[in-house]
């Protein structure tokens, strides 16, 4: 099964109070959307005493539920005139189903790379969730603010959630979640205020999924972060947690110029020049680079016939390994000779997921 937009279920956090309402009411509510939805739905134990109306509601409203001797279970209109048809039902139609935070904060933290606080999330309408990490030491707060159909939020709010001067990713339900007003003046403060219901979509086994690398998602915000301490022109950083081995590394090389990197807590698009492997003479490529894709297109491996390696190419694995260990900081070698192999093997994990118009075998330099 493909990944799916869930706009409803985004929509149905703004709408509903409290984010709770009865198995019937939320399918009707989600049509498709709710076999994948129901994954940040729990059960809370509780059913129904009443369900909602087709009518426009007024006297009767909504339909009250009886349990009927046979043990079943009926929704009657209680206005005089009975406007509206009774409805037979069961106890899993009037299963209160409420959304699932923990879980929704769980698949949000992971899909913005946020590394958690030291204390739990709270039960607020606006939470902290972490901090995505930029840089070694340098991180924006990740809030998630769900203000529903109640009294509209307030600096307050915000404050007590862990909104500070720092610049903040500010996620929302959707683009109608907070008012013109509210939105205008996080963003003139820095924050970053991102709709969930327009850069996300939902696998039915891996769950939450963002429609574009996260580094590309925040990409005005983490600049400007690293203007302001004038990193900037220090190139990329990757921010990895003490201790983080090459084998913690994956690189999926996704075009001939563009490498999807994920490791702890750090997931991002990168290009040859992100690893200083760019020519300041012509911007192309330099030859480590090619010799990175030819390693990528071997599944991490690169044979050499005969002996020992040349040493034109014991030269370039050599410039193509302090690169990547400049990029990571990780010490120890990145790829290392295997002489039962006689092949040099990455100890990173390299997939190449290029097109397979793409994939025509990279000539060594």
């Amino acid at each position: 099964m493909m990944t799916k937009p869930l706009r409803q279920f985004w929509k149905s956090l703004d709408e509903l109070p409290g984010v709770a309402t009865d198995r019937r009411a939320w399918t009707a509510r989600l049509g498709t959307e709710f076999a994948l939805a129901a994954r940040y739905l729990r059960k809370t134990g509780d059913l129904a005493t009443a369900i909602e109306c087709p009518s426009l509601g007024g006297d009767g409203c909504p339909r009250n539920v009886i349990k009927l001797p046979a043990g079943g279970y009926r929704a009657v209109c209680r206005s005089s005139t009975g406007r509206c048809d009774p409805v037979e039902l069961t106890a899993s139609d009037l299963s209160i189903l409420s959304l699932d935070e923990h879980r929704l904060y769980s698949e949000l933290t992971a899909a913005f790379s946020i590394l958690p606080p030291s204390r739990p999330p709270g039960r607020g309408r606006v939470v902290h969730l972490g901090e995505h990490g930029v840089a070694a030491g340098l991180g924006a707060p990740v809030l998630f603010a769900r203000p529903g159909p109640e009294l509209p939020l307030h600096d307050d709010d915000f404050r007590q959630g862990g909104l500070g001067r720092e610049r903040a990713v500010v996620l929302v339900p959707t683009n109608s979640s907070l008012p013109p007003s509210v939105s205008a003046r996080l963003s003139g403060q820095g924050h970053l205020v991102v709709s969930l219901a327009d850069i996300t979509h939902v696998h039915p086994k891996d769950g939450l999924a963002l429609v574009q690398p996260v580094e590309v998602l925040l990409h005005d915000l983490r600049t400007a972060l690293l203007a302001r301490i004038g990193a900037a022109s220090l190139g990329p950083r990757i921010a990895l947690p003490p201790n983080t081995t090459w084998a913690q590394i994956t690189l999926r090389l996704t075009a001939s110029e563009t490498v999807i990197c994920n490791g702890p807590n750090v997931a991002r698009q990168m290009d040859p020049a992100d690893f200083g492997m760019k020519s300041r003479k012509n911007a192309k490529p330099i030859a480590a680079w090619t010799m990175f894709v030819t390693i990528a297109a071997a599944h991490g491996t690169l044979k050499l016939d005969g002996g020992a390696p040349a040493e034109r190419v014991k030269k370039q694995k050599q410039i193509l390994s302090e690169h990547l260990q400049a990029t990571f900081g990780i010490p120890g070698d990145p790829i290392l000779w295997d002489e039962r192999q006689r092949a040099y093997v990455a100890s990173f994990v390299v997939r190449d997921e290029r097109p397979l118009a793409e994939r025509a075998a990279p000539r060594r330099r």
